[in-house]
């Protein structure tokens, strides 16, 4: 089995994705394997990115699901919609494998559950400065948007598309009366979230209501990361995210807002699961693993990056559906100057009806050849 797979192994039969932030979810894009995951994620990945996943089997919070002799069962994460924890019951003990984890309740979400285990295998990705509580980040973000509009300037929000974003518009409708607009891809999560009785107020911000509410200039706008709103010139624009803003951003506002766990409730979350062993990743996981083998007495090692498996099946790639996806992603970057997020550049491609590998080797070949400049710092590309 492979969780939160970022390379396909056709070798390997079962996927299990945690959650639908693209970093986590980009098995759901591997044709062959058999995906599992909440049906909460599959509708949030399907909407954010606009395709349908195929080859996908539901999986349900205290349901186990048998695969070979082991048993699987999830747990909530506390991430963000759909957000789960796997436990893995097998003859020799239980693993449980956890990415993103959240021990607090949000406005929309509750907190995540703690799984006992013998061996904890979780993810040390922690913010890099001090969080403050999520009611004190949405009340500075909610008194900076009151300032906005009493200078009458548009308060506009780039954030992630999922988690932050739909906590920002329930804070706006429970804390002010401004009308809250937002982009079709962050609108299009919204009505997965929706579906499930979380109540949003909101307007998608393609119709002509929303434009109207624009040039009156009372009203707050949400946008992905990375949306260029310097053309908008009535509008002020803050960033929203866990990470600090980027050097090059200065001129814009920063407001911190986690919705992942922070290194004491993942000291927590180790103390109360009581595994005789723990395995980090990402981030911190050096660190982190020291801290918990000096701190709580538990073995606990950082996570190989690299596993040694049977190397996957190399699949050829037809050269001229590689060609017109290179053209067609060139088509794409209309803004010069300007870094595409890879994940953007995935998705467009996969709605123009490339497969996943001839996009990577499209992608790939242009870098090569200098035709696109590629930013690890960003992971996203530029025309040059």
């Amino acid at each position: 089995m492979l969780f939160d797979p970022l390379e396909s192994d056709p070798s390997i039969s079962d996927l299990f994705i945690s959650h639908a932030h693209y970093d986590h979810a980009r098995g759901f894009e591997f044709p062959i394997q058999k995906k599992r995951s909440t049906e909460d994620t599959r509708e949030v990945y399907e909407a954010e990115n606009n395709r349908q996943v195929g080859n996908w089997e539901q999986v349900r919070i205290g349901r186990r699901i048998k695969v070979g002799d082991v048993e699987v069962e999830a747990h909530e994460a506390g991430h963000i919609l759909g957000a789960v924890q796997y436990e893995i019951i097998t003859p020799e003990g239980t693993v449980v494998y956890a990415s993103h984890l959240n021990l607090t309740d949000t406005l929309l979400l509750r907190a995540a559950e703690i799984a006992p285990c013998d061996l904890l295998v979780i993810e040390t990705s922690v913010p890099t400065q001090k969080p403050l509580s999520q009611q004190s980040a949405l009340a500075n973000i909610v008194k900076w948007t009151l300032e906005c509009i009493r200078d009458e300037r548009i308060p506009a929000f780039e954030t992630d598309t999922i988690g932050n974003a739909q906590e920002l518009v329930r804070a706006f409708n429970l804390w002010t009366k401004l009308p809250v607009i937002v982009h079709p891809r962050i609108a299009r999560v919204n009505s997965v979230y929706e579906r499930r009785g979380l109540g949003l107020r909101y307007t998608d911000a393609s119709t002509e209501e929303a434009m109207r509410m624009i040039e009156k200039s009372h009203c707050v706008v949400l946008v992905p990361k990375r949306f260029d709103t310097s053309r908008y010139g009535n509008f002020r624009t803050a960033y929203v995210s866990a990470s600090p803003i980027r050097a090059r951003d200065t001129e814009r506002e920063f407001f911190p807002l986690s919705d992942q766990a922070d290194l004491n409730q993942l000291i927590q979350y180790v103390t109360e699961a009581k595994p005789k062993a723990v395995l980090t990743f990402y981030g911190s996981s050096e660190q982190f693993a020291q801290m918990v083998t000096k701190r709580l007495g538990i073995t606990a090692k950082q996570l190989a990056t690299e596993v040694a498996r049977r190397k996957p099946v190399s699949v050829k790639v037809d050269e001229q559906r590689v060609s017109r996806c290179q053209a067609a992603i060139l088509r794409g970057m209309e803004i010069a100057d300007f870094t595409y997020d890879k994940r953007d550049l995935v998705a467009f491609g996969l709605r123009e009806s490339f497969r996943s590998t001839e996009i990577d080797e499209a992608l790939l070949r242009m870098t090569k050849n200098g035709t696109l400049k590629y930013s690890k710092l960003l992971d996203g590309y530029n025309r040059t």
